[in-house]
């Protein structure tokens, strides 16, 4: 999705970050109404952050990267 949405020039709405195991969205409204349709069945944020907690991703709380979703592996 991350590839593919920067490739189509939408990277001002989500985004890889430099460290390349996080991400982040820019643009929420347009995330829902032009990326998620492309890719997942729900068009709901909350239902598409639910989803990244099952896939492992984690809210990133303080920092530069606050607001991100970070990958985090398994210890």
């Amino acid at each position: 999705m991350l590839t593919e949405s920067e490739a189509d020039g939408l990277d001002l709405i989500v985004s890889w970050l430099p460290d390349g195991h996080s991400f982040k969205v820019h643009d929420h409204h347009s995330l829902v109404r032009l990326v998620l349709p492309k890719f997942f069945k729900q068009t709901m944020y909350k239902s598409f952050q639910r989803q990244l907690n099952l896939w492992g991703y984690t809210r990133v709380l303080n920092g530069a990267s606050k607001g991100a979703c970070k990958f985090m592996t398994a210890i």
